[in-house]
């Protein structure tokens, strides 16, 4: 296993849907579980492929391995980082004992 630098606090929110006055559905985000990861910002290719496509930015946040990690999914989760909130593209488990990398682009207001 190799050792990474995971120095940076994120957040992985939760996506429940609930009900407004008018009895339409809207998504609530909540905080599901805080991590540190190591972010990997998208190479130079993606982040130029990114700008062509309204200004977006593509980052890999890798995480330890435990319970709640691993259950992370693409389309009830989200990373808030950084300011901004990050839209989970893809998720891959690297092995019990390497972590989880979560994949994912925020785009630019």
């Amino acid at each position: 296993m190799r050792a990474s630098r995971r120095d940076r606090l994120i957040i992985i929110e939760f996506r429940t849907v609930s009900e407004d006055e008018y009895g339409g559905e809207v998504d609530v985000w909540a905080e599901y579980c805080r991590a540190y990861a190591a972010v990997y910002y998208g190479s130079g290719k993606e982040q130029r492929e990114a700008a062509q496509v309204r200004g977006s930015q593509v980052a890999s946040f890798e995480i330890l391995s435990d319970s709640k990690s691993r259950a992370i999914s693409v389309i009830d989760h989200r990373v808030s980082f950084d300011g901004g909130t990050w839209n989970i593209t893809a998720k891959q488990d690297l092995g019990l004992n390497d972590g989880v990398r979560v994949t994912a682009i925020r785009e630019a207001p």
